[in-house]
């Protein structure tokens, strides 16, 4: 790769969560780091490019700690869907891909965050009916094109999701049992040691796109699987991310099984660390928190997908007064609808003034800033190198058009791009010194070829799903109806708005 020459940004306001008021000020880029932020003036090498940043606030670029690109081809399945509802539908998603659609699904959904305003995710990525190198390399080589950082952790289980919930296969009618009884779930060691071919023979560099293991929902894995993972984890310096206690359906089932909770449960595995982020934690309890917090561990919180699925409200603020880092996410189109990461950081920020009447115990745009860059490059591995504009960090920003009409007048930077911003005042997006996005239009992908390809292998994708769509369909009354029964039971926290 050819060295790119110094630039220098001159005439913008920048944002981030220490510097919220957009002042001005230029930035000195060398290589793919920030060099130096500086007043208006700022000095640089008379060779430096010069980018005009007039009417525009520059910040970091968001760091979507939570999504799944597989299933970026599935926008629009499901309406009614509970967490679990949505598992039953899995059949629909990535099941019948060719090596091609991984690669497909994942590029679009990069197109779509890198429009959006996002430079860096953690995508845990799925593949039936177990990970492979080739197919994980598809992804990473995707993110590599459109030119995002992304960490892929391949979502694995050793146990079915009929398996995973007690009494929920003997519910079935005899007929429906008969078609998902058969259902086997890959042997963990398998799982591991697709992930150790695909570690040993990762083509990219780990400060573009990385790997990392994501177990699925610790119920859904045996204790030997999860510890497998820990073990590979820590041989390769992988981080671990879990879908933990998302729905109330999970929190029973972790308290039948183990007689405590899923994150005390994992904390006695060993599972818990500075590398382990939690996904949703909707139902966890304030000793939850505090293990999390006592580990470093993170929580990647997904406020949309969350109040999509029914799931519940998650306790941020409870969190973050408890030591945890919060990060955020937009879980994956299938349950948040979009890659959205202004709409998730808003919907952080506001939900928590459900929480409590007393304002301050809510989140501020301040807050919600942090959590969507430095507290998801956390999370992601990548601290101290992306989500600040601070020298040292990699230039990875996003530039906000001011002059659109949601900035007039721009009273407070941080806030109206918190409370108000929906990315279509996103301009430009610079990712390691590296245009990938200029004047709203995608610099590494011929868009109309992309939406080309989607439509004909959904289409494809959709004719081979007819017989599981008529079977996930015939399904969907028995595990709504059991599950909403396994909901009812009484569980120590709640967190739904009725509750």
């Amino acid at each position: 790769m050819t060295a790119l020459r110094p630039t220098v940004i001159r005439g913008a306001r920048l944002l981030d969560a220490e510097a919220r008021q957009g002042e001005a000020g230029d930035i000195l880029i060398e290589g793919d780091v920030i060099a130096e932020i500086g007043p208006p003036g700022l000095a640089a090498p008379d060779a430096a490019t010069v980018i005009d940043g007039t009417d525009t606030l520059v910040m970091p670029g968001l760091v979507n700690a939570h999504t799944h690109g597989d299933a970026s081809l599935a926008k629009g399945l499901g309406d009614r869907w509970s967490l679990e509802l949505l598992i039953n539908a899995t059949p629909l998603t990535s099941e019948r891909f060719r090596l091609e659609d991984k690669y497909l699904a994942a590029k679009l959904a990069a197109v779509e965050m890198a429009l959006g305003g996002c430079t860096a995710c953690y995508d845990l990525f799925s593949e039936f009916p177990l990970p492979s190198p080739e197919g994980l390399a598809a992804a990473g080589r995707a993110y590599s094109d459109v030119g995002l950082r992304a960490v892929i952790a391949p979502m694995m289980a050793d146990r079915t999701f009929w398996q995973a919930i007690p009494g929920l296969l003997e519910a079935l009618p005899d007929a429906l049992r008969g078609e998902v009884e058969h259902t086997c779930a890959e042997p963990g060691d398998a799982s591991l040691a697709a992930c150790r071919k695909a570690i040993k023979d990762w083509p990219f560099a780990k400060d573009q796109v990385r790997l990392a293991l994501a177990p699925t929902i610790p119920h859904h894995c045996g204790d030997s699987f999860l510890r497998g993972c820990r073990t590979l984890a820590d041989e390769f310096g992988l981080a671990i991310q879990s879908h933990l206690a998302e729905s109330k359906i999970q929190a029973v089932v972790g308290m039948r099984k183990y007689a405590r909770t899923l994150c005390a449960h994992l904390d006695d595995l060993g599972i818990i660390g500075p590398d382990f982020t939690a996904a949703h934690a909707v139902w966890v309890d304030e000793d939850d928190m505090r293990r999390l917090a006592d580990h470093g561990a993170s929580v990647a919180h997904n406020p949309t997908s969350n109040l999509r699925l029914g799931a519940g409200v998650a306790r941020a603020r409870a969190m973050i007064d408890a030591g945890v880092n919060v990060a955020v996410g937009t879980d994956a189109c299938t349950c948040s609808d979009s890659l959205d990461m202004f709409g998730a950081m808003r919907l952080a920020c506001t939900l928590s003034r459900i929480c409590s009447p007393d304002p301050g115990r809510w989140l501020t745009a301040e807050d919600a800033l942090r959590m969507a860059s430095e507290g998801g490059a956390r999370a992601l591995g990548f601290e101290g190198t992306i989500g600040r504009l601070a020298a040292g960090y990699k230039a990875d920003l996003v530039f906000l058009d001011l002059s659109h009409v949601r900035y007039a007048p721009l009273n407070h930077a941080a806030r109206q791009v918190v409370f108000a911003e929906t990315g279509s005042a996103v301009r430009h997006v610079m990712v390691g010194g590296r245009f990938i996005v200029e004047d709203g239009r995608v610099l590494t992908v011929d868009l109309e070829a992309l939406r080309a390809e989607v439509e004909q292998a959904n289409e494809r994708l959709r004719r081979q799903s007819a017989d599981a769509a008529r079977l996930v369909q015939r399904l969907e009354p028995v595990v709504a109806g059991f599950c909403a029964g396994l909901a009812m039971e009484p569980y120590h926290v709640h967190r739904y708005a009725d509750a």
